[in-house]
């Protein structure tokens, strides 16, 4: 039988079914840590950060060393080859297929979701059950490091939708309300109560079962849990719901699979295989953001039967694009048909991509390798995009958002997909747009450790503070900033904080430049405006004040102000009152310095281009 791990539940190894006796504490979770990353070299400095986190021992490398070579010993039978090794300044761990509790639930858990998409609840659900049995009663010890508590939070995700689909098919084949699966449901939305799709589950069941006032009950009790933790109502799938039970009518089971590839008509466009998975790994920490999230995936998940569309805007350097892939990474099984990740190129000045060149790419993107004419125009692309997602479950990820035409007419008029946008200005037509603002002064310090490690931060934590506040909690800042730690080691956190401090240094050294360029060249009429908001005092802008310094009327300076608002190079502060951010001020006055001797323009009012309104700009 040889080794066996279990992760699921509290640690254990077996070796030919007997567990193994391990070390308690570090060692253990040392152990846990390499599993999770199997196969991979897990450097000794990310060990270390694991392990012991800020509060890690002059010794914590050599107790590394000393509970990897106790490990080693217990892993590695006589005459077998060492399963833990040194390699590239870390450690791997060898595990072997069927070995890892974690992995075959992985396996399983997609196995069984690809069958229950392809309309074959009967193979589905055994498939699911044994997925779910893997995993302990007794939840997982808590973990000691991030990256070890981010996995758990992904494999407890996966564990949640795994629940769902397998309720689903439960329903689909026949299950009218057992209390096994009554039971499974309620212990599933007491660990998630923000699931919308578990709560319609629940109910679905209990209609089944008879009983229609404690489906009503089960809908009160949702409400009650989104809008206590995120503040929102029910989606349209549960409302819908809701209302069916309301007025006795039949409702089909929830989360039904869609149209089996084998049933479909011939000449249907849309493609069996393969399915695109586009999503990129992101390669930089995130940190808080939880009810951003948890409001994103609600949103994402709770397109059924019609589409959704969800946006996140805000200034230059929030970590929109992050939000967004981790956002659709967590609800990445809800579009088994495909998720399509393109940057429309609004978040940097140059050239963005046309509609027609969009809706080329997703094109491409389901027909790769069909010999298929390209599209005459814009609107016959679309039309054909519209076909190839009519009733499927895709994910359209389009970030930075450069103009609203390049994103219109995508969507089909039935089905499950999803537009996720980022953009630096509102898009107009979306599902309550969402504003994301800087990270709290907390969190900003959090991202700090993760880059510069907390030795760095904990030795002087006034200066890591400073850092912070002159990055203004963006994260597009601190990542640029931190990493100036990374590249200088002998760097002291008081002299990256020296240097943020210098005016003449600090946009230079936050990567934001650019950013606030593509904003910049979207202001039109406004921007010789901003320039001159460069020399203002530090404090709140008024009209008067904007009006005084580019030479212009009161009135026209107020509408320039709201243009800036619009494209977030400023911010309300009260009536008659902006706030501009010290980077954003820089900017501004480098603008201005460049501006050639006399070159004071007049703010003009323009016609066509409302105030409010300058164009999503990524």
């Amino acid at each position: 039988m040889g080794l066996s791990f279990r992760i699921l539940g509290p640690a254990q190894v077996l070796r030919d079914g007997r567990p193994l006796r391990l070390p308690g504490g570090r060692p253990t979770a040392l152990l846990v840590t390499l599993l999770l990353h199997a196969g991979l070299a897990v450097p000794v400095e990310r060990l270390r950060q694991e392990l012991w986190g800020g509060q890690a021992p002059a010794s914590a490398v050599a107790n590394l060393r000393t509970h990897a070579s106790h490990l080693r010993h217990l892993l590695t039978a006589p005459g077998e080859p060492a399963r833990l090794r040194a390699e590239n300044g870390g450690y791997v761990l060898r595990v072997d297929p069927g070995e890892l509790d974690a992995a075959e639930f992985e396996r399983l858990v997609a196995e069984g979701q690809a069958a229950h998409a392809d309309g074959r609840p009967g193979d589905a659900a055994p498939l699911l059950e044994r997925a779910l049995a893997l995993w302990s009663a007794t939840e997982p010890p808590p973990a000691y490091g991030p990256a070890t508590a981010a996995a758990f939070d992904r494999l407890r995700e996966r564990r949640a939708a795994g629940r769902e689909t397998y309720a689903a098919c439960r329903l689909d084949l026949g299950d009218r309300g057992s209390p096994a699966l009554l039971a499974l449901l309620r212990g599933h939305l007491a660990e998630n109560p923000l699931r919308e799709p578990g709560w319609a589950l629940l109910m679905t069941a209990q209609c089944r079962a008879g009983d229609r006032a404690a489906a009503l009950t089960t809908y009160r009790a949702a409400c009650r849990a989104l809008a206590g933790e995120l503040g929102v109502t029910p989606g349209p799938e549960l409302t819908e719901l809701y209302r069916a039970v309301r007025r006795h009518e039949p409702r089909p089971p929830a989360g039904r699979p869609p149209a089996r590839t084998r049933d479909r008509p011939p000449g249907d466009l849309r493609p069996a295989s393969p399915v695109p998975h586009e999503l990129p790994c992101p390669t930089t920490p995130f940190v808080g953001r939880r009810a951003e999230l948890a409001r994103l995936r609600t949103a994402l998940t709770a397109a059924r039967e019609r589409p959704a569309t969800v946006s996140v805007y805000g200034m230059a350097g929030t970590g929109k694009s992050a939000l967004a892939l981790h956002a659709a990474a967590a609800a990445l099984d809800a579009f088994p048909d495909g998720q399509l990740h393109l940057d429309l190129g609004g978040s940097v000045a140059g050239t963005a991509p046309s509609p027609l060149r969009v809706a080329a790419r997703v094109l491409r993107s389901f027909r790769a390798g069909a010999a298929e004419p390209v599209p005459l125009g814009l609107a016959e692309a679309r039309a054909r995009i519209r076909s190839l997602l009519f009733d499927r479950r895709v994910l359209l990820v389009l970030d930075n958002v450069a103009d609203p035409a390049q994103v219109d007419g995508l969507l089909p008029v039935r089905g499950g997909c999803a537009l996720l946008l980022t953009s630096r200005c509102p898009v107009p037509h979306t599902d309550r747009p969402l504003r994301l603002d800087p990270l709290p002064p907390a969190d900003g310090l959090t991202l700090l450790r993760a880059v510069a490690g907390d030795r760095r931060v904990d030795a002087e934590p006034e200066a890591a503070a400073a850092v912070v506040a002159l990055c203004e909690g963006l994260p597009l800042a601190l990542l640029t900033a931190a990493g100036r730690l990374a590249e200088c080691p002998h760097w002291t956190m008081a002299r990256l904080a020296r240097l943020l401090g210098d005016e003449g240094h600090r946009l230079a050294e936050t990567g934001l430049r650019p950013r606030l360029t593509a904003s910049y060249h979207r202001l039109g009429p406004a921007a010789p405006l901003f320039r001159r908001l460069g020399g203002a005092p530090t404090g709140p802008v008024t009209p008067e004040l904007a009006a005084a310094l580019a030479d212009a009327p009161t009135e026209e300076a107020a509408r320039a102000l709201d243009r800036l608002v619009a494209a977030q190079l400023a911010e309300p502060a009260g009536p008659g009152r902006y706030r501009i951010g010290d980077l954003v001020r820089l900017y501004a006055a480098e603008l201005d310095a460049a501006d050639p001797p006399g070159g004071a323009h007049r703010v003009r009012p323009t016609r066509d281009c409302p105030p409010g309104n300058p164009g999503p700009g990524g």
